[in-house]
């Protein structure tokens, strides 16, 4: 009992439903492969946003540092 044409049709339909076909497969990916590059541009914008953020707040923070040491000796040394 050979193979014939319209086992394979039927295997094809069969497999078709379960398995994507590699070129297919590449496609996909390649468009998955674009949004994570694009998601890692983002992710880097958000670094350098934050990065500020975090200088600026240690900034805030040095400076109400400093003042309750400046009040603090003020206290002591009068």
């Amino acid at each position: 009992m050979p193979i014939d044409h319209e086992d394979i049709t039927e295997l094809k339909k069969v497999f078709d439903d379960r398995y994507v076909l590699q070129a297919d497969c590449s496609e996909r990916q390649e468009g998955i492969n674009k949004k994570f590059a694009n998601d890692d541009k983002r992710i880097e914008k958000l670094f350098d946003k934050l990065a500020i953020w975090d200088k600026l707040l240690w900034a805030i923070a040095t400076a109400s540092v400093g003042a309750l040491v400046v009040a603090f000796l003020e206290l002591v040394l009068k």
